[in-house]
């Protein structure tokens, strides 16, 4: 109908900046449950192992130091694992250097061949163990810094999108523009601090949390409409993200 505008509604790429988000968490999900299966493969032969040594030797106290030092090291390297927390990764880390400490002893301790051998046979599945373990750290480490570093990019380019609103939109529209864009862009801060801290602890229902404020500032976006077209094509700009 001639001279009748039509109420549009702002385009913001928020499924992309969404599936980022998502795309982080569940890379990290995936990578956990991924190196959750190598540790357990790579106990399962560090264990196998240790039985072997101890069904063949005397020196009981050696033997009994290596198998404490490994509950331990199992233990806290399978809970790292679980969290991907860096203070968890360090005390896996400590009790891998004191299982370390327990086999060397026991190799020097240990003089006869057959003995010497199956310590030795240990001592090599220990080392493999500890480069997939040390493996497992470094790809955790850089898969989630840089899943942060991306996505505290994509809300800080989508805040200055916000800021720039309002000095488009018509004077009948300024408030409610300026109103809707705060709602989004306080969504986006809390949004960006979740994804930190789910970063540095793990915390499942961190995540969980973020991405429920993530479908809440997808409405709010939507529920920002405007006259003008100006403001429209401004939104139409994100999608290069």
């Amino acid at each position: 109908m001639p001279g009748l505008k039509r109420s549009l509604s702002i385009r913001f790429p928020t499924l992309r900046f969404r599936a980022k988000i998502m795309l982080g968490f569940a890379v990290t999900l995936a990578l956990s449950a991924a190196t959750m299966g190598f540790a357990y493969m790579g106990f399962e032969r560090v264990s196998a192992g240790v039985g072997s040594y101890r069904q063949s030797v005397a020196e009981a106290d050696l033997a009994r130091n290596i198998d404490r030092e490994l509950i331990s090291y199992r233990s806290l390297a399978r809970y790292y694992v679980a969290t991907g927390k860096e203070d968890d990764a360090k005390a896996a880390l400590a009790a891998e250097a004191s299982l370390k400490d327990a086999i060397m002893a026991s190799m020097k301790g240990t003089t006869y061949p057959a003995r010497l051998e199956q310590i030795t046979k240990l001592e090599r599945e220990f080392r493999a163990f500890t480069k997939i373990f040390a493996e497992i750290v470094r790809i955790k480490d850089e898969s989630a810094q840089t899943a942060q570093n991306r996505l505290v990019r994509s809300a800080t380019s989508m805040r200055y999108k916000l800021d720039d609103l309002p000095s488009n939109a018509d004077d009948s529209e300024l408030q409610s523009i300026q109103f809707g864009a705060k709602k989004v862009a306080d969504q986006l801060q809390s949004i960006t601090g979740a994804v930190n801290t789910f970063v540095v602890n793990g915390d499942k229902t961190v995540a969980s949390s973020a991405l429920a404020r993530l479908k809440f500032a997808d409405n709010l976006v939507k529920g920002i409409t405007s006259q003008n077209e100006r403001i429209t094509q401004g939104g139409a700009i994100a999608e290069s993200w």
